[in-house]
């Protein structure tokens, strides 16, 4: 399991002791690894039917780049199989090997296989799709392949900014609730008895200053506050500031 990290806070608050403990790498993969498989039918497909074509010179430059960007990925599955179920002593190991593996460079090749569909969808722009000969039948399966990969980052995209949209708006939507409930609060007369003390050592503890000048507040639980500074505390809070005694 890719987890067990326990946290221990000692007694200094600035020094943390991270205990690390060992675990098992079980992860399949199986969605990479199908992922893969589809992507070496494809390269065969491509490699049989596209340099068939006329002028096939673009065609074997984007399955050369194909062949080097899934021999990669088989490569990358191929280091994570040989480790499955294979126990890591600590977090930092496992990436520590996940790094070895150049889990970059799979993102540079798909950039450089992605970049030139893109380039060949807009040279071919509107697609025509004809099946007339086999390197007709494989430009169309290439456009096809293309489309449909456009569509599904297209759903991603529009997934993506549906989430962020919600939680702005969820955000939002609380931020003009609680300014609502503290406006509302502020019109609000709670019916605090008002006793004013003079002459007497006392202490509010939430400004924490000893002032027999000005009015004092008793709460229904029988605590004494200044009542400008418990006035402020109710704004934002329902409790008393000393036992917690609701008074909304």
């Amino acid at each position: 399991m890719e987890h067990a990290i326990d946290f221990y806070e000692g007694n200094n608050d600035y020094n943390r002791n991270i205990i690390l403990l060992e675990f098992i790498y079980d992860n399949k993969r199986l969605c990479s690894k199908l992922y893969v498989f589809l992507k070496l039918l494809a390269l065969i497909a491509y490699a049989t039917m596209l340099t068939t074509c006329y002028k096939p010179d673009f065609y074997i430059i984007m399955i050369g780049v194909m062949f080097l960007s899934t021999m990669n990925s088989m490569r990358y599955e191929y280091k994570h199989y040989k480790r499955y179920k294979t126990t890591f002593s600590s977090i930092d190991e496992f990436k520590k090997w996940k790094i070895e593996l150049w889990p970059k460079s799979r993102i540079i090749l798909n950039g450089i296989e992605l970049g030139i569909k893109i380039w060949f969808f807009i040279k071919i722009f509107p697609p025509q799709f004809e099946f007339r000969n086999l390197c007709d039948i494989g430009e169309s399966i290439y456009k096809i392949h293309i489309l449909a990969l456009f569509l599904v980052y297209i759903v991603a995209c529009v997934f993506l900014i549906i989430v962020l949209a919600s939680f702005c708006c969820h955000d939002i939507f609380n931020y003009q609730q609680h300014t609502s409930t503290i406006e509302q609060r502020k019109n609000v007369s709670l019916p605090i008895p008002i006793l004013i003390i003079d002459n007497q050592n006392e202490e509010c503890s939430i400004c924490l200053d000893i002032d027999n000048i000005q009015t004092w507040t008793i709460l229904p639980c029988s605590h004494k506050f200044h009542g400008s500074c418990v006035s402020t505390w109710l704004l934002t809070h329902q409790t008393c500031p000393i036992c917690r005694f609701h008074m909304i």
